[in-house]
């Protein structure tokens, strides 16, 4: 394709090809390949409503990188990647709904050492380590 407008674009400077021509041609290809992306159905996690554990007030928003109280007072957070592993949507349901995530296998210690440890929340809403 880009090799087709570069030679478009050589036909225009030697005055081979209309400019306004390849400009509708360029407007009709991006009108029709936007159209096709709008079309596509992406599929999503399904995302739960689960009330922030800090202040029990709100649901949760959750995004591919935090998950966060909606509430700008209260400003509890998680990030969803720890110890280079993504927390699921099932490690935050159970997180959030038990104190405890299922067992999460394979994080790495800030010294590069891989380790197994369920991920908890402490009193203070703030998230620990738990060992087998």
């Amino acid at each position: 394709m880009t090799a087709e407008w570069e030679m478009a674009l050589h036909q225009i400077e030697n005055r081979e090809l209309d400019s306004n021509q390849f400009i509708s041609d360029i407007k009709n290809y991006t009108k029709e390949i936007t159209q096709e992306l709008l079309s596509i159905n992406i599929p999503q996690e399904n995302i739960p409503e689960i009330k922030c554990p800090k202040c029990q007030q709100h649901n949760l928003i959750i995004k591919d990188k935090i998950v966060k109280c909606q509430d700008e007072q209260c400003q509890w957070i998680l990030f969803r990647m720890i110890c280079g592993i993504p927390l699921s949507i099932n490690h935050i349901t159970s997180l959030i709904t038990t104190g405890k995530t299922p067992l999460i296998k394979n994080m790495k210690s800030k010294n590069g050492k891989k380790f197994d440890a369920f991920i908890i929340l402490k009193d203070d809403h703030t998230k620990s380590f738990e060992f087998p």
